[in-house]
């Protein structure tokens, strides 16, 4: 089930930026995607195409994670019109050794793509990291 609708997207050239509107929530947030085949310079047909469009997110783009402790999880996009993303968070899945899940209120479960293995998360880790929230077109 899709979690999002785009609600805006910056472009430049393959690269784009999307503003999404979370579906339970009505949070917004930030997130990149590429389109590899689709170079644009001027982009109000694409535009039009791609609001309103529902998609999933997920984080990749993580190469420093660390044990933490905290009192409450926290994500904060503190870059207006930015897909980086910092990270309080505790682990509710260990998919393999370079990716996790984790559960919040604002963005429901999210998958976590590490740039390295890690053996050392395990669920309910309490971790720390940035990285860049990336669409996922459904």
């Amino acid at each position: 089930m899709p979690r999002a609708r785009i609600k805006e997207m910056k472009f430049d050239g393959y690269e784009r930026l999307y503003l999404l509107e979370l579906t339970e929530s009505n949070n917004k947030v930030w997130a990149y995607g590429l389109e590899h085949g689709n170079y644009v310079e001027s982009g109000f047909e694409i535009m039009e195409e791609i609001v309103e469009k529902e998609c999933d997110f997920s984080i990749e783009w993580v190469n420093k994670i660390k044990v933490v402790s905290f009192d409450y999880d926290e994500i904060v996009q503190d870059k207006l019109g930015s897909s980086h993303t910092a990270c309080n968070v505790t682990v509710s899945k260990i998919i393999d050794l370079d990716s996790f899940e984790f559960f919040s209120k604002s963005l429901g479960t999210v998958v976590v793509e590490l740039e390295n293995d890690v053996d050392f998360l395990e669920v309910n880790s309490k971790v720390s990291f940035i990285g860049n929230l990336r669409v996922d077109f459904i």
